[in-house]
């Protein structure tokens, strides 16, 4: 933050550290945070200019629960961390099963439409920070904000690159965002790494002390099934990069609402049409 003066906002003094296991519950979200968030989930710090202007992405599904602690929770720990920001929680209609990626397009997209965004934190909508100095905000490389869990303890493998991260426009730029092609569950995050080391990027992780998780329970989604396809996918990663991303994502918009706490985007996907011209690669 760059201080406008005497009143300017001191962002260790506001943050909390370690937050207390009060937090990741539906405990209400106090009056004055609430007041301060404009329709849409967007929200600016007074007494300071913004270095950074941060789209919270929640590719959503069937959460109600998960989605309105993680309002409150998420609400709370951003204005600690006197970030300008905005959440924009994207649904697909049924009956096409959940893609985490294309959804991550679209609300690319709406948001960087929306404002001049510099931070881009693609969340999934069932893991809470635990630590408010993890901090929302992009670095020179993209960002993997989450270092550990509740759900699996330390990263379930080293190239884990899922769950919470943040990018730059120029970063989502270069890769051409995610692949649209992974329906159901698994893939796209490996898809993506792939992609960002492909362009010479690499990734940074805060410690794990840090970079800490809480993961809600939920109820298995019959809409997003263990992708079949994703290994198949995988191995073409590099060679679909600049056909398959934010160039080229298909849907219909059907509701783009500015919420009390959030701006909703509804889509509809054909799932068969996204993958007719990538067809050659489901087939190796």
């Amino acid at each position: 933050m760059v201080p406008t003066g005497h009143g300017g906002m001191d962002t260790d003094r506001d943050m909390l550290g370690r937050l207390s296991e009060d937090s990741f519950h539906a405990s209400p979200l106090a009056s004055r945070t609430r007041e301060a968030v404009d329709s849409g989930g967007q929200y600016r710090p007074g007494g300071c200019v913004p270095r950074e202007k941060v789209a919270v992405i929640i590719p959503y599904r069937d959460r109600e629960q998960n989605l309105k602690v993680q309002l409150h929770h998420l609400h709370s720990v951003l204005q600690r961390q006197n970030l300008q920001y905005g959440i924009y929680v994207v649904e697909m209609a049924y009956p096409t099963p959940f893609n985490r990626g294309l959804l991550a397009n679209v609300g690319f997209l709406v948001a960087s439409d929306v404002i001049p965004y510099t931070c881009y934190v693609i969340h999934d909508v069932d893991l809470l920070v635990m630590d408010d100095r993890n901090l929302y905000r992009c670095g020179r490389v993209p960002r993997h904000l989450l270092a550990h869990s509740t759900k699996y303890g330390k990263l379930p493998y080293v190239a884990y690159f899922g769950g919470v991260v943040a990018l730059k426009e120029r970063h989502l730029r270069a890769v051409n965002g995610f692949s649209n092609l992974y329906f159901g569950w698994g893939g796209e995050d490996d898809d993506l790494l792939t992609r960002i080391f492909q362009v010479n990027l690499h990734i940074s992780r805060p410690k794990p002390l840090i970079g800490g998780f809480y993961a809600l329970q939920h109820q298995k989604d019959s809409g997003n099934p263990v992708n079949q396809k994703r290994d198949i996918l995988l191995k073409s990663a590099k060679e679909r990069m600049f056909k398959d991303g934010i160039s080229s994502v298909q849907y219909t918009l059907l509701a783009l609402e500015k919420r009390p706490l959030f701006t909703w985007v509804y889509i509809a996907v054909n799932e068969t049409d996204i993958p007719k011209k990538f067809q050659e690669y489901f087939q190796r």
